[in-house]
């Protein structure tokens, strides 16, 4: 004979009194008080999940907060979802998360959580932020199921009019990525930025500006030399126009980074960090490692050419920029950045090395015959005879 449950009353369920061990009060068909040590009573519903039959225990909510009354009327909707042979458990899960869905909906939220998952430098996280913000200043902060291609066009369009192709094609990359990590959670359907391939116009390719007249070049090298201005400066377009690295690559040198006992710098160019991985080893002529030895004394923190500022601080790629606008070399003739084209033209046109021996120097991803990559070791001692060479070539040019 089954057994029979009275259903409880609100003073049985109000006077119930913690034991020594949890205990329980069973209302009938499946509502049940659970009654813990500390005195706390929460509301759980006894039932047997859909298509397994597994026994299961949903929680309802505490008491008082949720009456007898009210734990009934929980009971019930309990009951309809088990007839239509849909979880309870499993179907709060879904509401909560589609509810967290909708408070975390708006573009920025969906940013933030997309730029989570990425493993950007503090120059890049910077970089993205800032171009995000001035998304959402064109469009507002709007719910990412909201957005149109209309919108991305708002944004678009008067990049694309001032002539900036590169910041055009990088947002709409950034709206593009943003959009997929949204549909990929479930909050929106559709990529409006993905109907823009095409769209706009691409512009002209613009190099950095580079001087490859010898005797400009030459004058280019003395100034550098003579210049009158804060000295980490000096000495660090000094070695960027010997090593044409990177000029980030150059601001951020450390002491650690250089093996002086080989002659060497070693580090990980950003471009490649993602990709490969794979350390960059590049010689040092004679001249860059007196530049090196000439900052001793100076840079005392780990960079080699610190700020002027603070030693424990980079120099701007704009401090080396203004210094050579102040030597006569304005941004449309040269720029930092501009040293690299220097080397990779006339060291092939002028020295005559191998373009593939200059692809390696500059960092470059350089293959085989069978598109596997070369080790960054390779060729080190015909590189350094290389950088050997382009150092000696450039005080050759000085006026």
């Amino acid at each position: 004979m089954a057994r029979i449950t009275n259903p409880l009353t609100n003073t049985e369920v109000a006077k119930a009194k913690p034991k020594d061990k949890p205990y329980r009060l069973y209302d009938g068909n499946g509502l049940v008080l659970n009654i813990a040590k500390s005195g706390t009573k929460t509301w759980y519903y006894q039932y047997s999940r859909p298509y397994t039959g597994i026994a299961d225990m949903f929680k309802l909510g505490r008491y008082p907060a949720l009456s007898l009354a009210d734990a009934r009327k929980k009971r019930a909707e309990c009951d309809a979802l088990i007839e239509n042979n849909i979880d309870p458990k499993t179907d709060n899960q879904n509401q909560i998360a589609t509810e967290r869905n909708k408070i975390a909906n708006d573009f920025k939220s969906v940013f933030d959580e997309w730029l989570k998952t990425k493993n950007y430098s503090e120059t890049t996280l910077s970089k993205t932020r800032t171009a995000v913000d001035e998304i959402i200043a064109v469009i507002g902060n709007k719910p990412v199921s909201d957005i149109t291609t209309v919108d991305c066009m708002a944004v678009l369009k008067p990049i694309e009019a001032a002539g900036h192709f590169t910041k055009l094609q990088k947002t709409r990359t950034k709206i593009s990525q943003v959009m997929t990590h949204a549909i990929a959670t479930g909050r929106a359907t559709q990529n409006p930025a993905l109907h823009l391939r095409g769209v706009f116009a691409t512009g002209e390719v613009k190099h950095a500006p580079a001087i490859l007249n010898e005797q400009r070049l030459g004058e280019l090298v003395t100034a550098i030399d003579s210049y009158h201005g804060n000295f980490s400066t000096r000495r660090a377009l000094r070695f960027a126009i010997l090593t044409f690295a990177r000029v980030g690559e150059v601001r951020h040198l450390k002491w650690s980074d250089l093996d002086l006992e080989k002659g060497v710098w070693i580090y990980t160019p950003p471009k490649t960090k993602k990709s490969t991985g794979v350390d960059m080893v590049s010689p040092l002529s004679t001249q860059t490692l007196q530049v090196i030895d000439e900052m001793r004394e100076y840079a005392t923190g780990e960079y080699v050419f610190p700020s002027s500022m603070s030693k424990s601080r980079v120099l701007s790629e704009n401090t080396l920029n203004q210094a050579l606008k102040r030597m006569g070399f304005d941004s449309s003739e040269q720029t930092s950045q501009g040293f690299r084209a220097i080397a990779r033209t006339l060291l092939e046109e002028r020295l005559e090395f191998e373009y593939a021996l200059i692809d390696m120097q500059l960092a470059h991803k350089v293959v085989d015959g069978n598109g596997r990559a070369y080790n960054r070791l390779t060729w080190l001692d015909k590189r350094r005879d290389m950088m050997q060479s382009w150092a000696d070539y450039l005080d050759n040019l000085k006026t």
